[in-house]
């Protein structure tokens, strides 16, 4: 009794219950009648009981039988919602969606894309984490599908696919005392308190090493990983902050910011859709791809 049952003979047995004949159960499963009588003695064999009687021409289940019907349909029902579930994945590669996004994308790329996605994959589970962290080990961790951020350093094991790069702006408010200015020093920007987008460690980097080689300090006030917040602060108080002109696309065209100009060539960063190298995209993860970048020629 320790062994398995077989589905075959569990559905042999089901559609015998059903019809109370041989025959047709037999047509119904599309096997000869012996095949039906064969598989049935087999199973009382193993299951160590008589599961049928007969009561004048019609099978019906003994006790035994019918304590084992509730079992087999169960299992058939199961195995049945496994099968679906398994051709589901084969037809779309996963169920689930798994984003880490970098938070200064998270309004501006992510909502709209997440919007279209879900429509046309309402049953996908989605869990998404805005974390500006180093991709690599998100991915290798298994903590993401995808990440949606900052260009990572070199690194054979990813794959990074480009949505949008953009130069970033140093910016005031209108009534700012720089922002009347044509062009602003080295050591005027060094004296302006200055609020930065948080972003990755090698985004970060980036950042630092091109202030750096062109004598640019500044007057740090904090880190915010919200772009909303930063425009919203660099609005209402006389503090500077760099970001990236998509971001503040319609706040310069309206002059609410305004970008000083401090030299002639600008911090560039570039920004896309990241994944292990070993694998490629699956059918869901190719839409939300395709989502992100229409929203990518919106924005810009």
């Amino acid at each position: 009794m320790n062994e398995s049952l077989d589905s075959r003979q569990l559905e042999a047995f089901v559609t015998l219950s059903k019809t109370g004949s041989y025959t047709e159960a037999a047509k119904h499963l599309y096997v000869t009648h012996s095949a039906i009588s064969h598989s049935m003695k087999a199973l009382e064999s193993q299951i160590g009981c008589r599961l049928f009687s007969k009561l004048r021409k019609k099978t019906i289940l003994t006790e035994a039988g019918e304590a084992l019907l509730h079992h087999a349909r169960r299992a058939l029902e199961e195995m049945r919602q496994a099968r679906i579930t398994v051709a589901e994945l084969n037809k779309w590669g996963s169920r689930r969606l798994r984003l880490v996004v970098d938070p200064a994308l998270g309004s501006a790329i992510l909502t709209p894309a997440l919007l279209k996605f879900y429509r046309e994959f309402p049953k996908f589970l989605i869990h998404v984490e805005m974390n500006s962290c180093d991709p690599a080990s998100l991915l290798e961790n298994n903590r993401a599908d995808l990440v949606l951020g900052e260009k990572p350093a070199d690194n054979d094991d990813l794959m990074f696919i480009s949505l949008l790069a953009d130069r970033f702006h140093f910016v005031v408010n209108s009534t700012h005392p720089l922002a009347a200015c044509q062009t602003v020093t080295r050591a005027e920007l060094a004296k302006q308190p200055c609020l930065l987008l948080r972003g990755s460690g090698h985004g970060r980097k980036r950042l630092d090493d091109f202030l750096l080689q062109r004598g640019v300090g500044l007057s740090q006030i904090g880190e915010i990983e919200s772009v909303g917040v930063i425009k919203e602060m660099v609005t209402q108080f006389p503090i500077m902050s760099i970001l990236p002109g998509w971001a503040v696309a319609t706040e310069l065209r309206n002059q609410t910011l305004v970008a000083l100009q401090h030299g002639r060539k600008p911090f560039e960063q570039t920004w896309g859709l990241i994944h292990s190298q070993t694998r490629s995209l699956n059918h869901a993860e190719a839409t939300f791809l395709k989502y992100c970048r229409q929203q990518v020629a919106e924005l810009i």
